[in-house]
């Protein structure tokens, strides 16, 4: 008796024969594809060979812990720059919120707190209004924010407050190589750029900072959205403020003064387009490790104080740089595949 083929075995034959069709990824495009991942990669294996203290678990977790807080403002810097706008306040909002929480906690840590994160909404709320609704450059707005939040600071505290909270100094030792300040970084990149990825409101922020005027024609609210993305940057760098005084025991009133450049040159470190509209959040975390690690493996090998701080300008220029290099062959690719078709 003669076998019956099934009726769906040409519709498979077809689907494998497309699958054998594709050209698999070369070596330039995988290298393209982990590129933020081979460069760290590259760099712990330099560094394990420039010092012999790069891998011990105490030098690990202190760059972890270093990273923390650099980290969880770059999530917030991506978040509006994702959206084509910037955020130089975002350090300012940081040092204000942990001067707020080192003065309270010690009478009510969940109280001082949720102050904290209310003054970095109040923040965020005022940068995306004087942006979107009074239409000033997003440049100025926040830099004149970063004056207003760093002198409320220091009106709170002229100086470095310590906090005597049980509870903060309890979380300050706690973990060796995971803190808790590293584990609210981790969680709050992971929780970002799943929303970014999965839901409605983070492919908005794609298209707005990939196109403004276009996302508004598809029906986009793009100011409505642009308020909440400055809102909720406002409030992610409060959180940094937390998680600065878990590091330091203290609240720090010019603390992270710089790390608002810092903050972008990680993200671009990362991929991210300076630009708006295109980047990973996981890759811009990669770019947070990569931008401390360079630090960490300068002090490990005692470079200079001087000469770190120009191979950081160094660094951000490069990365700069690079961005700018990006955006321009993504504008060669698009027109060259208009005029070949």
């Amino acid at each position: 008796m003669s076998r019956v083929s099934s009726p769906r075995a040409p519709v498979d034959l077809a689907t494998a024969a497309r699958d054998r069709a594709k050209p698999r990824p070369t070596l330039g495009q995988l290298a393209a594809r982990f590129d933020v991942l081979l460069i760290l990669l590259a760099l712990v294996v330099f560094a394990s060979i420039a010092s012999p203290q790069f891998l011990t678990v105490s030098n690990l977790g202190n760059l972890l812990t270093q990273s923390a807080v650099l980290g969880i403002l770059a999530v917030a810097q991506f978040l509006v720059v994702l959206t084509g706008g910037f955020d130089l306040s975002v350090a300012a909002v940081m040092a204000l919120s942990s001067v707020l929480i080192a003065r309270y906690a010690e009478a009510n840590f969940l109280l001082a707190l949720a102050g904290g994160l209310l003054a970095g909404l109040a923040c965020g709320l005022v940068n995306g209004v004087a942006i979107v609704r009074g239409r000033v450059q997003p440049l100025i707005a926040t830099l004149a924010m970063m004056g207003i939040a760093r002198g409320l600071a220091f009106s709170v505290s002229e100086k470095s407050l310590l906090t005597m909270s049980p509870f903060v100094q309890r979380l300050g030792t706690m973990g060796e190589l995971l803190t808790p300040a590293t584990a609210i970084w981790l969680v709050l990149a992971l929780a970002v750029a799943a929303w970014l990825g999965w839901t409605r409101a983070g492919l908005h922020c794609y298209a707005v900072g990939g196109n403004e005027t276009t996302a508004r024609l598809a029906g986009v609210r793009a100011d409505r959205l642009k308020i909440g993305v400055y809102t909720v940057a406002g409030a992610i760098s409060a959180l940094a403020g937390f998680a600065l005084v878990i590091r330091s025991m203290s609240g720090v009133p010019n603390g992270g003064v710089g790390w608002e450049l810092d903050s972008i040159a990680a993200i671009v470190i990362g991929g991210a387009r300076l630009f708006g509209g295109e980047g990973s959040l996981l890759k811009a975390t990669l770019g947070v490790l990569i931008y401390q690690l360079i630090a960490n493996v300068m002090n490990l090998t005692g470079v200079d104080p001087y000469y770190q701080s120009i191979i950081r300008a160094l660094v951000i220029v490069i990365a700069v740089g690079l961005s700018v290099l990006r955006q321009r062959r993504q504008v060669r690719r698009t027109l060259h595949g208009r005029s070949a078709a």
